[in-house]
């Protein structure tokens, strides 16, 4: 509950202020890719795409296996780890029924991505109200229980059995910052959406105190349900739909549990349509097969690049993900890092560059919305280190990995030739100035 509070105030306002600035004065497809790129050379702008595509492997991937825990409510076959057909590292590999259903429920999705990105906006507005509506009645009944149950206590034990305040919060803050990251991944389609300089901040201005408002209030009621009252340890998926249970009956259970399958619908869907950007401008640029750069002719999307996304997602969908949330933090955490870099860079390179949207307090204030996700970030390194070495050290090889691809795709794929142009007719750099074509 804490950090649920406190996370968003070092994390999300400074990550949506960051973004809304870059964002509406640089509006370009591949998003923080471009932003990175044009600041700081092409090598960086190389690291962000990598760094930030590596990560939606291990995150993107989890949405459609939450989605079949949730479907495992309803048919307990469904189950991970029944009907196996694969199993290795002790079940943390598994090729089974629940990752076929997985599998399934991407392939509509896919389709749906190839559509375009206006269908996808559309079809997430009408998943809200699907989304929400179960939750709404959720707290409203969670909230005339709690009053009438003076034996619930919310707030304890504060933190688990045998485990300290500083080990709790450690343990917690991967799945927190998992929970509140992701307000870049929209920028990565800045040439599709409409008047971004505009709509962008505005969007942000908007979801950030929702998805803050939204997490506490709902995390409040499941707690004031009762459920596991005084036993906090036993919370485990699919657990909300059985606190709906325990308030409202089948009937609100259920509700819940469509709710959540529209919700990671919503989700996989959301970061497929960002995520599998990062190849397409990573091929434009001949950093991969240039084939992977083809636009449909009939919707202007990246068909391949959403087919091989959706590929690599499907191989993920294995893994047990438990342990590695940590190490996709890392990734991410990592990439952010470099847009915070961009953001200073660019002040310096261009400092009268069109920015619609401006962080206020000059250097200082520009300088204090990174102060938050740098902190945030050595605490994560730390507490991986210490209690999860396996999610460590996966993201810091696969980080070791991206930048060690850089120079071998770009002697034997790339071979001399320039990156694609970007198109920064849009873009007001001030005093006539205009970025050095990346080589």
């Amino acid at each position: 509950m804490v950090l649920l509070a406190v996370v968003p105030l070092l994390l999300s306002v400074p990550m949506s202020l960051m973004n809304a600035e870059l964002g509406s004065a640089l509006p370009l497809e591949g998003g923080f890719y471009s932003w990175v790129k044009i600041a700081c050379g092409p090598f960086w702008g190389f690291l962000e795409a990598m760094f930030s595509w590596l990560a939606s492997w291990l995150d993107t991937a989890l949405y459609p296996v939450i989605f079949v825990d949730y479907l495992s409510l309803w048919f307990p076959d469904l189950a991970r780890g029944k009907h196996s057909l694969i199993s290795l590292w002790n079940g943390g590999f598994d090729i089974d029924l629940h990752w076929a259903v997985a599998i399934l429920m991407m392939i509509p999705i896919a389709y749906l991505n190839i559509r375009g990105a206006e269908i996808i906006g559309r079809t997430l507005v009408a998943f809200m109200f699907i989304i929400f509506t179960p939750i709404v009645i959720f707290t409203v009944l969670a909230v005339f229980h709690y009053s009438s149950h003076s034996n619930i206590h919310i707030m304890s034990p504060f933190t688990l059995s045998g485990q300290s305040l500083w080990g709790s919060a450690g343990a917690g803050l991967g799945i927190v910052l998992w929970s509140y990251i992701g307000y870049d991944s929209v920028t990565t389609t800045g040439g599709e959406i409409k008047d971004p300089s505009r709509n962008y901040p505005m969007a942000l201005l908007i979801t950030v105190p929702l998805v803050a408002v939204t997490y506490i209030v709902t995390f409040f009621a499941a707690l004031a349900s009762g459920l596991y009252n005084g036993h906090p340890d036993k919370w485990n998926n699919g657990d909300f739909a059985i606190a709906g249970d325990a308030l409202g009956g089948h009937w609100l259970k259920n509700f819940m549990i469509i709710g959540g399958l529209v919700a990671q619908a919503g989700l996989f869907s959301s970061f497929l349509l960002c995520m599998s950007r990062l190849p397409f401008v990573l091929a434009a640029d001949r950093y991969l097969p240039r084939k992977v750069a083809d636009i449909s002719p009939k919707y202007g999307t990246p068909v391949r690049a959403i087919i091989i996304s959706v590929m690599i997602y499907s191989v993920f969908a294995a893994l047990n993900f438990t342990t590695l949330i940590d190490s996709d933090m890392i990734l991410t955490l990592f990439a952010l890092m470099l847009e915070f870099v961009a953001l200073l860079v660019l002040r310096a390179k261009y400092p009268n560059m069109k920015r619609p949207f401006r962080i206020g307090g000059g250097w200082w204030g520009a300088i204090a919305v990174c102060v938050g996700p740098v902190l945030l970030t050595i605490w994560l390194l730390q507490s991986t280190f210490v209690d999860e070495p396996l999610a460590f050290w996966i993201g810091i090889i696969f980080s070791v990995g991206g930048a060690i691809a850089y120079p071998l795709l770009k002697k034997y794929l790339k071979r001399g030739e320039l990156d694609a142009e970007l198109d920064v007719s849009g873009v007001d750099f001030g005093d006539g100035l205009v970025p050095d074509p990346p080589r």
